[in-house]
């Protein structure tokens, strides 16, 4: 390259009589812009490649405790199964035995096997459905994708929000580290790229303290998608995003 543009130079002066002159520093100069150059690619190239190999991480780990808890439901099915034979076979000796008093006894033994076997299975099934919905990306994704600016619009119309879309979108500033205020709120519904902010979300870095105020969101009562959606559809797909940042962050862990 440093003799290319040496030839170059002899022709310039040839052709137009201007000197053009090359001296080693220029292509020491050259050479350690492109090394700088080269290692920035390499740095860019290598952490892409850490955050792909994290992100594939997590996805198999989250399949693993999928498949996992998939094992036990059908166990906790098998159970109920067997509960519920049980409680066939005691119904027959029920109704052959003449006995009052063994009937009541046998009844209750019954219920007990049955209440016991349902209680199992209904731990069971939240906590596979969380899992799934988690390592699918869930609904919550789907409901911000489907809102739209008439929607954002309904929730900065209010002058006052009710109680249970404030309360939305204080959980909703608080893990965008805004502060948790009406009008700090109404100011970021205004962003263009508000939604688009909240689906590019990164859930994996949340703070522990983060996690800690934003489950104390979750763990009120009327936290709820469907209560929050009889007030407003819009700060019901919220709800849903920030109870899925909560289970998505309570699951990898926040940082410090």
């Amino acid at each position: 390259m440093h003799w290319s543009v040496a030839q170059y130079s002899q022709k310039m002066l040839l052709e137009l009589r201007r000197h053009n002159y090359v001296t080693p520093t220029n292509y020491l100069e050259l050479v350690s812009g492109y090394k700088n150059l080269l290692a920035e690619k390499r740095q860019e190239l290598l952490d892409q490649a850490n955050k792909l190999r994290m992100g594939l991480f997590k996805i198999e780990e989250t399949r693993e405790k999928v498949e996992v808890m998939s094992l036990e439901l059908e166990d906790a099915k098998k159970k109920v199964a067997e509960f519920q034979k049980q409680c066939e076979e005691y119904l027959v000796i029920i109704a052959v035995t003449a006995n009052s008093e063994k009937i009541a006894i046998e009844e209750v033994k019954c219920q007990t096997l049955a209440d016991n076997a349902q209680k199992d299975l209904e731990e069971a099934l939240p906590a596979l459905e969380e899992a799934m919905r988690v390592s699918r990306g869930g609904k919550a994704q789907e409901a911000l994708e489907s809102l739209n600016k008439k929607d954002i619009g309904e929730i900065k119309s209010y002058g006052r929000p009710p109680a249970q879309v404030e309360m939305v979108l204080q959980a909703v500033m608080i893990l965008r580290g805004n502060e948790p205020t009406w009008a700090e709120a109404k100011r970021q519904l205004g962003e263009q790229n508000f939604i688009k902010s909240l689906i590019n979300f990164d859930k994996d870095n949340i703070s522990d303290k983060v996690l800690k105020k934003i489950g104390a969101y979750c763990a009120q009562p009327d936290f709820q998608p469907d209560i929050i959606g009889r007030v407003s559809l819009a700060a019901k797909s919220l709800c849903m995003w920030v109870r899925a940042m909560e289970v998505s962050g309570g699951q990898w862990g926040g940082e410090q």
